[in-house]
């Protein structure tokens, strides 16, 4: 999948269509600190923001629903057991995390350990949230 209108300011990657960009040079010649919709940040690897991965979830066929319970303890940086996980379209590997109204909760390395599978966390919501306090 490819992502239009991307634009780098510094670490961070936007999505800025051309015509939003059009709009800030009529308003200020100074450079910005953010426009658009946040995508992401490099830091030692890329950090991908919610926005990302909402547009990933739309196309991906990598996925991994999970309960109710499982969703509060996703987003509360629980890894999730079999116990939780509804149904997956991978056996491993990454995934997006989805609850049960297909809304994207981060994403995990879905594993099996001895027969049994369970979602890794990698990124939740919630650390997005904890992040912009």
């Amino acid at each position: 999948m490819e992502i239009p209108d991307v634009l780098k300011i510094g670490r961070r990657y936007y999505q800025a269509p051309k015509k939003l960009l059009e709009i800030k040079e009529k308003v200020t010649s100074r450079d910005v600190y953010s426009i658009g919709v946040p995508l992401g940040e490099e830091k030692n690897d890329f950090q991908p923001s919610p926005a990302l991965l909402d547009l990933l979830a739309k196309n991906s066929i990598k996925k991994a629903y999970i309960n109710k319970k499982g969703s509060w303890l996703f987003l509360c940086r629980r890894d999730i057991f079999e116990e939780s996980i509804v149904s997956t379209t991978v056996k491993e590997g990454l995934v997006l995390v989805q609850n049960e109204y297909d809304e994207n909760l981060g994403f995990g390395e879905l594993k099996q350990v001895h027969g049994r599978a369970f979602i890794k966390i990698l990124l939740d919501r919630g650390d997005y949230l904890r992040r912009e306090n």
